[in-house]
């Protein structure tokens, strides 16, 4: 996984890291203005894997239903 340090300024990425670790000693060494979030760690972003729906069939007294 790599944490991406993005200016929030220009939208450009500064530098890339492995870990979120990593990523925020970098970013506490950088320069910041009082009262400003210049800079910020962007996570990558994590595919949500869909579960497939099946026909759920039960059988009740000898019939079957389809839920």
């Amino acid at each position: 996984m790599a944490y991406q340090i993005v200016d929030t300024f220009t939208g450009k990425v500064l530098s890339s890291f492995d870990t979120l670790a990593q990523a925020e000693k970098a970013e506490s060494r950088m320069v910041h203005e009082p009262g400003e979030t210049r800079y910020e760690i962007v996570a990558p972003k994590v595919k949500k894997v869909s579960k497939k729906k099946t026909a759920v069939t039960e059988e009740v007294d000898g019939k079957e239903e389809s839920n």
